[in-house]
């Protein structure tokens, strides 16, 4: 498995950030694409160029994008301009990904805004998953749905109705093994019934800043998926703490050496 670690858990600008994450020893970055995504460098032909840039002098890769502009734009949204707006998105970052050589977008599964129920929420990101996530295998990409709070997909069962649903190569679930915890849920459990659903997953504790000082069963989380036969990113969604290059080499070392 390769390991990652989430920009902004470096609080580092991009440039700096994939500085950072190569000199602490980390395969990967993932990137934040949050509302103010059209005035990152992924979104111009010379900010592409300058990040190809970037990623070849870190000698790192690209782990892969995370659509946090969904916590603005949700595809749940009552408004048809929103809805229209993030789908554009997502379509877009699918062919940005293709030219990176990047196969995830990890999107999290937000809620519509007052007045949207539950179950209207979850049809309107099943419908929209279900029009791009072609789009996406085309691209040979798959969008991940992430089990977050104050969305439609806090459980495993959620987020395997939505894929299941769909049933698309190009959509899959981004787990997060300290959100599953949150939510009074089993990881280990959940990881064993997603099976071959996940592709990416995000290591983060509960209680505590730093990895295997928290409540996360993280050594029998990554027993699940070696038994699933996972061999894909890990990603670290960790505090920064005060000291952001010492806690991602406490969290890098510590994972490095369950793994072996």
């Amino acid at each position: 498995m390769k390991i990652g670690i989430r920009d902004g858990c470096l609080q580092q600008p991009w440039p700096a950030a994939f500085e950072m994450a190569a000199r602490v020893g980390f395969d990967g970055l993932e990137l934040d694409l949050g509302a103010d995504y059209e005035g990152t460098l992924l979104w111009s032909a010379e900010g592409r160029r300058k990040l190809h840039g970037i990623i070849e002098a870190s000698g790192i890769e690209l782990a892969s994008f995370c659509a946090g502009v969904c916590w603005t734009y949700s595809p749940a949204s009552d408004d048809p301009a929103i809805r229209g707006r993030i789908r554009d998105m997502l379509v877009t970052t699918c062919g940005y990904c293709a030219e990176f050589g990047v196969k995830w977008i990890l999107v999290p599964v937000t809620p519509g805004g007052e007045g949207v129920t539950h179950e209207t929420g979850t049809q309107r990101w099943i419908e929209m998953m279900a029009e791009i996530a072609p789009v996406a295998a085309e691209h040979g990409v798959a969008l991940c749905l992430e089990n977050v709070g104050r969305g439609y997909g806090k459980s495993a069962a959620e987020l395997a109705n939505m894929t299941d649903t769909v049933a698309s190569p190009g959509l899959k679930v981004y787990y997060d093994v300290g959100n599953a915890l949150a939510f009074g849920n089993d990881p280990v459990a959940e990881i064993k019934f997603l099976g071959d659903r996940i592709g990416e997953v995000h290591i983060k504790e509960r209680g505590a800043d730093l990895l295997g000082e928290g409540e996360v069963p993280i050594p029998g989380c990554l027993a699940a998926l070696r038994d699933l036969g996972y061999d894909d990113w890990l990603v670290l969604e960790t505090a920064a703490t005060s000291d952001p290059e010492a806690a991602a080499r406490h969290n890098l070392g510590y994972l490095r050496k369950l793994l072996g």
